[in-house]
């Protein structure tokens, strides 16, 4: 299956102030397959940045839970 992913904070529609961001959330792969890497845009998809995965790492082929991600980002 093709990466799926969610952002879990801010939420939807959540005002946010000026400045760094914290933007947190979860993906997943199916399959057991591992989740290597989680790109996030803050722009509608005109620029990409990588996020930082979160937690332990799996053995391969046994990744059977969401992989939890964030990204720290300047806000104008």
């Amino acid at each position: 299956l093709p990466v799926q992913s969610a952002i879990t904070h801010p939420r939807p529609g959540q005002a946010v102030p000026a400045g760094e961001l914290t933007v947190k959330g979860y993906a997943w792969s199916g399959g057991g397959r591992e989740v290597v890497r989680v790109d996030v845009s803050l722009d509608g998809g005109r620029t990409w940045q990588v996020a930082r995965l979160a937690g332990e790492r799996p053995v391969p082929g046994r990744a059977w839970a969401w992989a939890l991600w964030e990204l720290q980002a300047p806000v104008a």
